[in-house]
């Protein structure tokens, strides 16, 4: 059975609960860190040309662009301590910069800011701040280039999140922290054309994927091989840990620190992708992946009956019904969530062995994700011998698809006709012309699959569309990129407006040909070009 779960009902934790949207104060609180952060970027570029680098500062800007500008929930107290860390860096930057521009008979530059860096703002100060700031892009900025903008952070919390989990592997990248740097004092100037954005986010798109096939290739080399792979939904009479996120290395710490505490470790969302690595299969007490996914985690984590770890970057929608026994790796935590620091998982432990725990345990249904080299080799190798008979092809990618999601898929491929090609990733449809391919949550199957294709496709002149059923932090920077490298049409179906607003959803179409999924009739049409 291919990667997917459903149950008969339908749910959406950031829909029913109204968590989909960021408050007004977080919001403000959201712009002054933004001043901050390009106003640090300017410093420190300008320091880097000189030959000075402080690690300190990227150590922060890493930090907080990865976990504080993603958390919805980080209270006034961190923000603001933040922002205090942030000015006391920023004015030893600007400090150093003016004495080496003096030794060496520099003029120095200098950034135009509102903030008044020896000010000693209040925390009521800075949210005015950052609504007059707000305000003035409103009115100043253009839409289409406010969103060039945002796309820039979605690309920079991506880079970020990627370096973050390199470092956890001990591997540092200068050339992707470089990218940081240079994407935040890019925002510095808005007076850059649209092109002039255009050409920042294509270099950063590609440079976050060479970060990404760095993670996919230092995972290989510490876990194994990626292969297909049974996962289990069924639970057990045992305590329990239920470990959420993407960083699988958090999840074989948790794994490591629980050998021998009889407590049974469960997955939760796209960790389920780690059970398709050799390496974890030998954890007897790894025992299988609960629950629907990031959209449910307010049903997930409240029916869980033990303790639960976020690992870093996947803190968001955290709902008080489960304070007390949520855990997190994240730098920035939410009041009622506990941190674990220097990987000591004793709270994480203690919390899951006072638990009650599952009492009888349920017997749920066992799938199949992952797909092994020579398997997947071997599909290829017989889509390439049989290009010729296609004009179009149809890659569904490997996301899980909710209820709604499936009718639509369904509708879409009826609409095919016989010389168009599908490759589906994670639902399996029974359809003459559909290959089905297992795959774990991950883009990389699809770069692979479009790797050995491209040129396939470029010299059969096979139009491509590429559909995606949901998005996270990675999404968009992976679409632009493949949308750069030859994709024809790319098709976006589920994205809460947390990751994706209605205006940028517009401005993604109209610049990046990157379209929202309206009715699978009027899609096909764009596939087919009626």
């Amino acid at each position: 059975m291919f990667y997917n779960y459903h149950e008969d009902y339908q749910y959406d934790s950031c829909i029913s609960k109204g968590i989909c949207s960021i408050n007004p104060r977080t919001s403000s609180l959201r712009e002054v860190l933004v001043m901050y952060l390009k106003q640090l970027a300017f410093y420190t570029l300008h320091l880097k040309y000189l030959g000075v680098k402080n690690n300190a500062t990227e150590d922060i800007i890493l930090n907080t662009l990865s976990g504080l500008m993603s958390n919805l929930e980080t209270g006034n107290k961190e923000f603001y301590q933040t922002l205090i860390n942030l000015k006391i860096i920023i004015l030893d930057s600007i400090d150093i910069y003016k004495q080496i521009c003096k030794t060496k008979n520099i003029i120095p530059k200098k950034i135009e800011t509102k903030i008044k860096l020896n000010k000693k703002d209040s925390i009521t100060d800075l949210i005015q701040l950052g609504e007059k700031e707000f305000t003035k892009k409103l009115k100043s900025v253009p839409e289409e280039k406010r969103n060039l903008y945002e796309i820039i952070f979605l690309i920079l919390k991506s880079i970020c999140i990627n370096l973050v989990e390199l470092k956890s592997y001990g591997i540092d990248d200068n050339c992707g922290y470089s990218e940081i740097l240079y994407l935040l004092n890019t925002i510095n100037f808005p007076e850059l054309s649209k092109q002039t954005l255009s050409k920042k986010i294509k270099v950063a798109v590609k440079i976050d994927y060479i970060l990404f096939k760095k993670l996919n290739a230092i995972r290989t080399e510490r876990f194994g091989e990626p292969t297909k792979t049974k996962v289990s939904y069924t639970t057990y009479p045992n305590k329990a840990i239920l470990v959420a996120g993407t960083n699988i290395q958090e999840l074989k710490k948790v794994l490591e620190a629980t050998v021998d505490k009889n407590i049974d470790i469960y997955t939760h969302g796209d960790m389920i992708m780690a059970y398709t690595y050799p390496k974890f299969r030998q954890y007897p007490h790894l025992k299988g992946q609960f629950g629907k996914g990031i959209e449910n985690c307010l049903l997930d984590f409240a029916t869980f009956p033990g303790a639960i770890l976020i690992a870093k970057h996947s803190l968001e929608n955290i709902e008080y019904l489960y304070r007390g026994r949520l855990f997190t790796t994240d730098n920035f935590v939410p009041q009622g969530v506990v941190q674990i620091k220097n990987d000591d998982y004793t709270p994480l432990i203690n919390s899951a062995l006072s638990a009650k725990g599952f009492k009888k345990g349920k017997e749920r249904e066992t799938i199949e994700i992952g797909c092994g080299n020579k398997e997947f080799e071997n599909i290829l190798n017989n889509i390439i011998s049989n290009i010729n008979n296609y004009k179009n092809m149809i890659i569904i990618g490997s996301e899980e698809h909710t209820t709604e999601q499936k009718k639509y898929f369904e509708k879409l491929l009826k609409y095919t006709n016989e010389n168009t090609l599908i490759i589906s990733l994670s639902e399996k449809h029974e359809l003459p012309n559909c290959i089905n391919i297992n795959s774990a949550p991950n883009f990389y199957m699809i770069y692979n699959i479009w790797e050995k294709l491209k040129p396939h496709t470029m010299e059969n002149n096979i139009k491509v569309s590429l559909f995606i059923a949901k998005c996270n932090k990675h999404t968009i920077s992976n679409l632009l990129n493949l949308k750069l490298i030859g994709i024809n049409e790319i098709f976006l179906s589920k994205c809460s407006p947390i990751m994706l607003n209605p205006t940028l959803t517009k401005t993604l179409q109209t610049i990046y040909g990157i379209n929202p999924t309206t009715t699978p009739n009027e899609d096909i049409k764009k596939v087919y070009d009626l």
